[in-house]
């Protein structure tokens, strides 16, 4: 199998077989366990077989970089996760002129910066994944020119010029996404606002009237974009947070707030410049597994047999892969047609408040070179594969009938599926998973088949 590169050896189990009564299929509410039934006749309630035995191996693997350039939202911060290890996210983006030929034909000798924010508005919703304590956010000029029509991923690094643009002293920042501040007598939305050194607003002011300053094509050869970034070496596990944070809302932006002290044209006056759909924006990831001071992900990472517990992690963090080894023998035992198939992913443990486990988790089928692709599930207008959490019971169900026909019939190979975040590009949450070999509540496969 091409696609499970070295997966763990097979154990056989026994097959469990047993006739599944009315009142097993017709207590289920969920929408998707309608699924499959219009494969048998409703006044035939026998014929069905029924087993959650079929053998699964699933092992963890750290993920491929994700894209993130282009989405709706960026994660800035860090913290310490016990079980995960330390999380660091950073965001590259552009900003741009508010207006063409900026101090074109004016004596600009006499402008005098004040103050220079760069202002960052918070997600309205869901503003936080850790806690809010304060961080020491950095920031740096990039040296790369940046390009809409480029992919950007976690892990891709600009250059920057060495020097830390935040205002002396003034990095040390602890998020208040339920405050609105107020500036210049209005109200703003809830923003993390990071001064910024006087001089780089200063020098800024200087380019007015200049040819770096003429349109935008001009301004971003002379400012390429900016990495704006945390600094956090003593947090201690359970501490910090990653900042959800819309850069497409206009309170986005950095601005300088400046005077002109020129005798007879004195002014108290403000310059924006903005970060909207035409910025290059994306965000940098960082995962240090090897910092987690819970037993468990490294033993996982570095034995792939273990089977016991799985993990997955957003924004190019980890997945867990799944491997049927023996569903292709329920042909030759005579179990072809199936009523119904559901992948049932129990939580393990409990998990801190502030780091709840994934809303949703994606299952994707490979195809022989690796890549992802979609269940035909997915694909079937009017149902749902599943996939939310389910608190009560602490589990993800997937309602997987017609993907698992079709591996039976031959039409797909069986190069196994993956378990991702589903909120993989914008979001930093984790989950632990229970994996097949758990004693209590293992992970399992459940097939209902028709036989008549």
């Amino acid at each position: 199998m091409t696609a499970l590169a070295s997966p763990p050896p097979f154990r056989s189990k026994r097959l469990v077989l047993g006739v599944l009564v009315v009142l097993a299929l017709g207590a289920c509410k969920r929408p998707e366990d309608e699924l499959g039934r219009d494969l048998i006749d409703p006044a035939d309630t026998l014929g069905l077989v029924v087993t959650d035995s079929t053998t699964l191996l699933a092992w963890t693997v750290r993920e491929e970089p994700v894209k993130t350039n282009g989405l709706s939202r960026n994660a800035l911060g860090s913290y310490v996760d016990p079980r995960f290890g330390t999380v660091r996210a950073r965001i590259v983006t552009q900003v741009r002129l508010s207006t063409n030929n900026v101090g074109s034909g004016q004596d600009n000798s006499g402008l005098v910066i004040d103050s220079a924010v760069l202002a960052l508005r918070f997600e309205d919703s869901g503003p936080v994944y850790g806690d809010l304590s304060a961080q020491r956010f950095t920031v740096h000029e990039i040296t790369e020119t940046l390009s809409l029509d480029s992919t950007y991923r976690v892990d891709d690094v600009p250059g920057t010029v060495p020097t830390d643009l935040v205002r002396s002293h003034a990095g040390l920042i602890t998020p208040r996404p339920a405050v609105r501040p107020v500036v210049g007598g209005d109200t703003l939305g809830p923003q993390l606002r990071i001064p910024l050194d006087p001089a780089f607003g200063q020098r800024l002011l200087g380019r007015f009237g200049t040819a770096d300053m003429v349109d935008n094509a001009a301004f971003l050869s002379y400012l390429k974009g900016l990495l704006i970034g945390v600094d956090n070496p003593g947090q201690l596990p359970g501490q910090g947070g990653i900042l959800y944070l819309n850069l497409l809302l206009a309170e986005s932006k950095l601005t300088l707030y400046y005077r002109n002290t020129l005798p007879g044209a004195e002014d108290t006056l403000s310059f924006d410049l903005l970060i909207n759909d035409n910025s290059v924006r994306y965000t940098v990831m960082e995962h240090a597994h090897a910092a987690a001071v819970e037993p468990g992900l490294p033993e996982a990472l570095a034995d792939t047999t273990l089977g016991g517990t799985c993990f997955v992690q957003s924004l190019g963090g980890l997945r867990t892969r799944i491997a049927l080894p023996h569903v292709l023998d329920y042909p030759e035992r005579e179990l072809r047609a199936l009523a119904k198939a559901e992948l049932v992913v129990p939580v393990r443990g409990d998990w801190p408040d502030a780091l709840p486990p994934s809303a949703t988790l994606f299952l994707f089928r490979s195809n022989e070179e690796g890549e992802d692709l979609l269940l035909p599930d997915q694909l079937t207008s009017g149902l749902s594969i599943g996939g939310e959490l389910d608190e009560d019971d602490r589990v993800y169900r997937f309602a997987i009938t017609r993907y698992m026909q079709r591996l039976l019939n031959g039409d797909y190979e069986n190069t196994g599926l993956s378990i991702v975040p589903g909120n993989g590009g914008v979001a930093v949450d984790r989950t632990v998973l229970r994996g097949p070999e758990d004693a209590q509540d293992p992970m399992r496969l459940i097939l209902t088949f028709t036989t008549y």
